[in-house]
């Protein structure tokens, strides 16, 4: 994409995302008549930026001969306006699509994706090439915008999300996709949908190199005979024996500071990526012995009296849920579930949950928490499962359900409710409850 090529620029959307495009433009473009276009305008937009709101959006673009529009991901591709700016005459990019297009020559891109615990593997990929000599960089939903990735960065660790795969028009040189399950319904207007969007990665270019999920029937009956293709999770490569990472019949152990069989699994997909790379598997496990993770998964936020509190909000699927219950199995714990209703399969979850031994009791949150406790009925689960709306009660609740200690666990299965603005701001509230009591 030549930019010069267009007359006029509009952005969509002034995130993370957006901001970085408008840098990217005074640096690249400083000529091109730039437009904003939000809800409501910023108050730091510069005084050479024009601003919109959406609603004129389309007639706005209509008015110009070669408009270029640069979606935010957080903006649903099939919303009608997205139809009606191409219609009235838009090309259509992203902030992602803008990187490729405009990347140094040899900078090689290593995109990681997956339904969940795609933040993590992108975290621990960084960690180890970082720790092996290489001059590495994070970005994209993790990290900074890839369109601020440093230029002499060798390898930029691109965390790609089901929004910025649907309209990617250039393959990575290598990716990593863990999982395919069922997530952000609503922007792509139904699961099937999105499932297609996630998969689109491992699509585009024959030549991109895939590290993959064995254990994920979805990925292996569709890519199973796809060649250029590294496989983790199979007994001769890169796999978990009780939340220990091995490689076929060799040992490495397990993560001290990333509990679970999810996480030994997440750190397998970095090894095979790694290994395949060329790199020392083993110094690049070594390395983790000191890596921190990450903020709001599985992260010990307090600890008094004998109750560990545990920060997973970002579980927000019912198989994240699951992966950490699992993960502290023999552990007292009380969960704490529910958050925004995207007609997740919590008939799947109760399932899974009355397996779970270490369970005391279940509060669940709002806004969604009464579907959820319907789920339950006929279970064991409804006998120790209760509606409390607020993070602060249900917290007060858990604690007094574990007086000889244990671990009080937010791990949702739903995203954060409508009372909040973030997840981080869910996970305040977790911290600060924890703190009072």
């Amino acid at each position: 994409m030549v930019l010069s090529d267009y007359d006029s620029l509009f952005i969509w959307g002034f995130g993370r995302e957006g901001r970085a495009v408008l840098d990217f433009l005074q640096t690249k473009a400083p000529d091109l008549p730039v437009t904003l276009v939000d809800t409501n305008e910023p108050a730091d937009l510069p005084r050479s930026v024009a601003w919109l709101h959406q609603d004129a959006m389309v007639d706005a673009i209509g008015a110009e001969d070669a408009p270029l529009l640069v979606k935010s991901p957080g903006i649903s591709l099939y919303d009608q306006r997205v139809d009606d700016a191409l219609a009235a005459g838009a090309t259509l990019t992203s902030q992602t699509n803008l990187y490729f297009e405009h990347k140094p020559n040899g900078q090689r891109v290593i995109a990681v994706t997956g339904t969940k615990g795609k933040s993590t593997t992108a975290a621990l990929l960084h960690h180890m090439l970082e720790a092996l000599g290489e001059a590495v960089t994070l970005a994209g939903n993790i990290g900074i915008p890839v369109l601020s990735a440093p230029q002499e960065a060798s390898t930029v660790v691109l965390e790609l999300s089901s929004y910025q795969i649907a309209d990617l028009v250039h393959a990575p040189d290598a990716f990593i996709f863990l999982n395919l399950s069922n997530d952000h319904a609503p922007w792509h207007q139904g699961v099937d949908r999105y499932r297609a969007d996630k998969s689109r990665l491992a699509r585009l270019d024959p030549n991109s190199f895939g590290v993959m999920n064995a254990g994920e029937e979805r990925l292996e009956a569709q890519f199973a005979h796809q060649p250029n293709r590294a496989w983790f999770g199979r007994e001769d490569g890169f796999h978990v024996r009780k939340a220990e990472v091995w490689q076929g019949d060799t040992r490495f152990g397990a993560i001290e500071r990333l509990p679970g069989a999810h996480n030994a699994l997440n750190a397998c997909a970095a090894l095979t990526m790694v290994d395949a790379l060329g790199f020392d598997a083993v110094h690049a496990f070594e390395s983790l012995s000191n890596f921190s993770g990450l903020p709001h998964r599985m992260q010990t936020v307090h600890e008094a009296g004998g109750l560990r509190f545990i920060d997973d909000g970002l579980g927000t699927t019912p198989e994240a849920c699951v992966h950490a219950v699992t993960a502290l199995e023999d552990t007292p714990l009380v969960l704490l579930l529910g958050g925004e209703e995207r007609d997740q399969d919590y008939a799947w979850l109760t399932e899974k949950l009355v397996k779970a031994d270490a369970l005391r009791a279940i509060f669940t949150l709002a806004d969604n928490g009464e579907r959820i406790l319907d789920a339950f009925k006929g279970t064991r689960l409804a006998d120790i499962a209760r509606f409390v709306p607020e993070v602060a009660d249900a917290v007060r609740e858990a604690a007094a359900t574990l007086p000889d200690g244990g671990v009080v666990l937010l791990s949702p299965a739903a995203p954060r409710s409508k009372a909040y603005k973030s997840f981080e701001e869910r996970g305040a509230d977790f911290l600060a409850a924890a703190r009072a009591l």
